[in-house]
């Protein structure tokens, strides 16, 4: 039976602390529970509070989204191999992202068959300003439950405004608690009927009307229109090409609200005024769109022509690990060889003067990134499917693609047979297995 894994995430002094000491022992006698934070500075849990039925674990502070390949996992796995518990919570930094420990979980085979991971909940102090607001609006855009904690604290106007808040998110929480104290209710930590696992790999029958995988339609508000609504799974992978092209080009859409998992990663895309609006976005739970067409369109059609944009499933092993595969702003796509790496000018002898503590040799990206001509963003994606936001070409910096180990192929173990090293800047990445990058117009 698999492990159920929580992420709870939030800004410092929301109460996530609280809330999980309140579960932990709500927990108390009935669970074996484990508790995974970034930093113990900022979650002083009391490892003898349950007894010795919790352990606390460490990964050290820092970039979650550099820190977490390294230690997440190998945390997980030492925790279910001796403790066995019932149930674990991962608690990231105040100032992390929850999708990246979201994306980290889901794309390890280690854990694959070992945890289910529960909805990602997030916790805001209605009473306060966040200090960052594009940290907020990704752990907003990640909240599979929005929790607003410390209520007693918050006066009638600070509430009202985070029932507008709520109210404005799309796609919706599928739950929304006000608490004090951290009382959660026992429904945030489940997913309903029609909901979940995100990343568990679970299959979802999609041969019974209950709205996954299948159009429904629906009657729009005004007179004229018509809409229909589309939910497929998690593991469901769209050509991100294929997507605008529909979008953008099928006359007499009106409205069209997505956001889809593409092999460029999350993006969110909406139409409106006639303008295609594409952004990245922190969504993990499932891969939805709702459209609003006028006059004669063919819904039908449309439905066809938005599954025909779904990729077939990966397959690792028809995967080349000899090449890193280069492509354009264009879509040409350029095989780049361990030699090919190797002859490229911007070599790097000692990649440990990026990522302090790392060793291996590479190239510059930015030498790779020259390859491809012109674009202003680009994005690196994983053998595995996993891939980064989209990243300015300009802010490059120095990050570097490994090739080699000690006059060798980079070993898999090592995140071979090529990976990326940026740690400094916007651009912060820290991916193994590279097996594309990809140059982007806009």
């Amino acid at each position: 039976m698999k492990t159920p894994v929580h992420v709870v995430g939030g800004f410092l002094g929301t109460g996530k602390t609280t809330a999980l000491t309140y579960e932990l022992s709500r927990r108390e006698g009935k669970e074996r529970c484990a508790v995974l934070v970034n930093d113990f500075g900022e979650a002083q849990i009391d490892a003898t509070l349950l007894g010795g039925q919790l352990r606390v674990t460490n990964i050290p502070g820092g970039c979650v989204c550099c820190t977490a390949p390294e230690g997440l996992v190998p945390a997980l796995t030492a925790i279910l191999d001796e403790l066995k518990p019932d149930r674990i919570f991962v608690e990231p930094s105040g100032l992390g992202r929850p999708k990246d420990i979201v994306d980290m979980l889901g794309r390890s085979p280690a854990l694959a068959h070992r945890i289910v991971l529960g909805p990602t909940i997030v916790l805001v102090d209605p009473s306060r300003t966040p200090p960052d607001a594009s940290l907020f609006a990704e752990q907003l855009d990640a909240a599979d439950v929005l929790v607003a904690n410390r209520c007693d604290l918050a006066d009638i106007d600070q509430m009202a405004a985070f029932d507008r808040l709520a109210a404005s998110l799309w796609p919706a929480p599928i739950f929304v608690a006000k608490v004090s104290r951290g009382r959660m209710p026992e429904a945030v930590w489940s997913w309903p009927d029609g909901s979940g696992p995100r990343a568990s790999g679970a299959a979802i029958d999609h041969d019974h009307d209950h709205g996954h995988d299948r159009g429904a339609e629906r009657p729009a508000s005004t007179e004229g229109f018509r809409a229909r609504s589309w939910v497929f799974p998690p593991d469901a992978v769209f050509a991100w090409d294929a997507l605008r092209e529909l979008v953008s080009r099928t006359p007499g859409v009106e409205r069209f609200k997505g956001v889809f998992r593409t092999e460029l990663g999350w993006y969110r895309l909406d139409l409106a005024g006639g303008v295609v609006h594409p952004a990245a976005t922190a969504f993990r739970r499932d891969s939805r769109a709702d459209v609003i067409v006028t006059g004669d369109v063919d819904l039908d059609r449309f439905d066809a022509h938005l599954r025909a944009a779904r990729l077939p499933d990966r397959d690792p092993d028809t995967l080349d690990a000899t090449a890193v595969v280069l492509v354009d702003a264009s879509g040409l796509e350029i095989p780049l060889s361990r030699g090919a790496l190797m002859a490229l000018p911007g070599q790097v002898a000692d990649v440990g003067a990026v990522a302090p503590g790392k060793r291996g040799a590479g190239v510059s990206l930015a030498e790779v990134l020259l390859l491809a001509g012109e674009g202003a963003r680009y994005v690196v994606s994983a053998g595995d499917g996993f891939t980064t936001p989209p990243a300015e070409v300009a802010g490059v910096g120095r990050a570097v693609l490994v090739h080699s180990l000690d006059n060798g192929a980079l070993p898999e173990g090592q995140g071979g047979p090529f990976r990326v090293y940026q740690s400094e800047g916007s651009n912060c990445a820290n991916v193994k297995a590279v097996a594309r990058v990809r140059v982007l117009r806009d």
